[in-house]
């Protein structure tokens, strides 16, 4: 696994581990996670669950690492390239915004009517990160601007590598740096109990008050596609 991955150099580092703490407290090798680190070595299941466990890294990234150490399973069972006219109309029967992206690259792929009234100016072929970061109208349809944009570049930088294509991964760094933000959240850690998505405040464009939504992505199954599904519902109290 690279030094990239969330077990690796840049997690430990930012928990303040140097690799002799962190092995004692894995109960591994100092030279399994140097090797781990450089990748040169795959750590055992067992030992990469006592790594997350150790790091506490987040549930949302350990599939990441899955897809990191088997890229070749991963592609026997994805289906497709781009949505098809059923998932196409699913996703416009839904009555709050939805649509289809890629992880952790975030390029929307389809969306549906009230997800394009929500969020103007993103439009499929735009990458989420970089709207959310250059456009100015991000900061006003969505109240906390800073914590949700923050939280995509972190997730872009830590489960980015191994999964999205290098060329890919350049293209969005030089588009989003651009931005005076940029810099600041991919040099910014985000505490693992603050990863957890909490509901938040969006601007209704029919009413122009603020509605409190929670977020939800979910894996496309069958067929099993390379994209997920990102939605908004109201939160019970709000309908």
């Amino acid at each position: 696994m690279r030094a990239t991955c969330e077990p690796g150099g840049s997690r430990r580092e930012s928990a303040g581990l140097t690799r002799a703490e962190l092995a004692r407290r894995a109960g591994v090798s100092e030279a399994l996670i140097q090797k781990v680190e450089q990748g040169t070595r795959q750590a055992t299941p067992t030992a990469l669950g006592a790594l997350f466990q150790t790091l506490e890294v987040p549930v949302q990234y350990i599939g990441h690492v899955t897809s990191v150490l088997l890229p070749e399973l991963a592609g026997l069972v994805t289906e497709g390239g781009y949505p098809e006219r059923l998932e196409l109309d699913f996703l416009n029967s839904l009555p709050y915004p939805a649509g289809y992206q890629t992880m952790p690259a975030m390029d929307l792929l389809a969306a549906n009517d009230a997800y394009r009234k929500a969020f103007p100016g993103l439009d499929p072929g735009t990458n989420i990160i970089a709207w959310m970061l250059l456009d100015p109208i991000a900061r006003y349809v969505m109240r906390d601007w800073e914590r949700e944009a923050h939280m995509m570049v972190y997730m872009f930088r830590h489960a980015s590598p191994g999964v999205t294509a290098p060329e890919r991964i350049e293209e969005i760094t030089r588009l989003c740096s651009k931005s005076p933000d940029w810099q600041r959240f991919w040099d910014t850690e985000i505490p693992p109990n603050d990863i957890h998505r909490r509901p938040t405040q969006f601007l209704s464009p029919e009413t122009g008050d603020w509605i409190t939504m929670q977020m939800q992505v979910f894996r496309c199954e069958m067929p099993h596609r390379p994209w997920y599904m990102y939605t908004l519902t109201p939160v019970p109290d709000e309908i």
